[in-house]
């Protein structure tokens, strides 16, 4: 009997060493995460956030702002139907721009013009007036120079671009050799040619400088 109740309070003993050293031991980390368990985004996953993502801070959307747009008027849109689709109106607007600045380069190279022959005889008031009319000649010569030009060259291109249906390079390519040949008619068919080969490469040019179509 005393050999069993010796062999019980060994068991004991061992029973109640196991259990402390377990209790002393460190918990094991869990690889699962608890349904009540709310996890937040660290500072380095905000951070790297998109700044245009349309969320301000919190979380929170940021509100859109719209631009209100005001549709034309009736009067608007038909303005603007005479002002780009009418080759009348766009003629004679070519012709008068066209005609105000022949007119300024003609007196700024009219007062360039050398002296004539006995002119150094005359008095300031006669060499002025000479001048003013050597002036005024030259600029309504380069008027009527520069208005039939605009009108030529913008009637042609409204009138091509109806015809074709299309806005392109093309369009000022034909205007160009159309004006460079009716303006140069007088010099034959060789004048003809050489005006409209000369035009035609420098509305092209010019429309690839501006950037027009």
């Amino acid at each position: 009997d005393m050999g069993l109740l010796a062999k019980a309070v060994r068991k004991y003993g061992l029973a109640v060493a196991r259990m402390e050293e377990e209790s002393n031991r460190p918990p094991l980390a869990s690889t699962s995460t608890p349904r009540d368990t709310i996890v937040e985004p660290a500072a380095s996953e905000a951070a790297a956030a998109p700044s245009g993502s349309g969320q301000g801070s919190g979380g929170k959307e940021a509100p859109r702002r719209y631009k209100k747009v005001e549709l034309p008027t009736q009067e608007q849109m038909m303005m603007d139907d005479v002002m780009n689709n009418n080759c009348l109106v766009k003629m004679v607007l070519s012709c008068v721009m066209g005609g105000v600045l022949g007119a300024g380069m003609g007196i700024f190279f009219g007062a360039f013009e050398p002296m004539q022959p006995g002119e150094e005889k005359l008095g300031v008031m006669q060499t002025l007036r000479n001048y003013g009319r050597q002036s005024l000649s030259k600029s309504w010569s380069y008027a009527k120079g520069f208005a039939a030009f605009g009108a030529l060259y913008s009637g042609s291109e409204c009138v091509i671009e109806q015809t074709r249906a299309k806005h392109d390079i093309y369009n000022s390519a034909y205007a160009g050799c159309f004006t460079g040949g009716v303006m140069a008619r007088s010099g034959g068919k060789e004048g003809m040619a050489m005006g409209c080969a000369t035009m035609a490469a420098l509305s092209v040019c010019m429309d690839r400088f501006m950037d027009i179509h």
